[in-house]
């Protein structure tokens, strides 16, 4: 009787430490995903401040500054069509005229087409001077 005693509490103990055991795993995992979430939500934040401050840049009247090295080995990487040293050059050639004619543009399409040029968090020159023209309607005048 004794024994069978002694092994009912053994076992009592096993399944004690055993919860104990999928307590502390559901507690890790719970943590593991808020740690995740915590990321996330720092991410966002950090966006936000990003396009903020592009935003106020277009604003403030300079050509807002983009890290062309950066963007330009991110997009060859997930696109592969081009070379870095190719799309350096066009992001450079697009920044240049954009340098020289940034004045020539209305503050509001500014602000509209650097926040298009820097959704999704990659930024393009080529993009924003392309925008800015569609929006002028350059670009459909020279066409014509």
């Amino acid at each position: 009787m004794n024994a069978m005693l002694a092994e009912l509490r053994a076992h009592e103990a096993i399944s004690i430490v055993e919860a104990s055991h999928q307590e502390q795993k559901r507690a890790d995992i719970v943590s593991a995903g808020f740690a995740r979430m915590q990321k996330f939500i720092f991410s966002i934040v950090v966006i936000t401040a990003a396009s903020w401050s592009i935003a106020q840049a277009a604003a403030a009247d300079r050509v807002p500054p983009f890290d062309i090295v950066r963007n330009c080995g991110a997009e060859v990487a997930a696109a592969g069509t081009e070379s870095v040293a190719s799309c350096t050059k066009d992001e450079t050639d697009a920044m240049n005229e954009l340098d020289k004619r940034w004045t020539e543009f209305s503050a509001s399409n500014k602000q509209a087409c650097v926040e298009e040029a820097s959704l999704g968090g990659e930024q393009s020159y080529v993009e924003l001077l392309t925008c800015l023209e569609m929006s002028s309607g350059e670009f459909l005048a020279g066409r014509h």
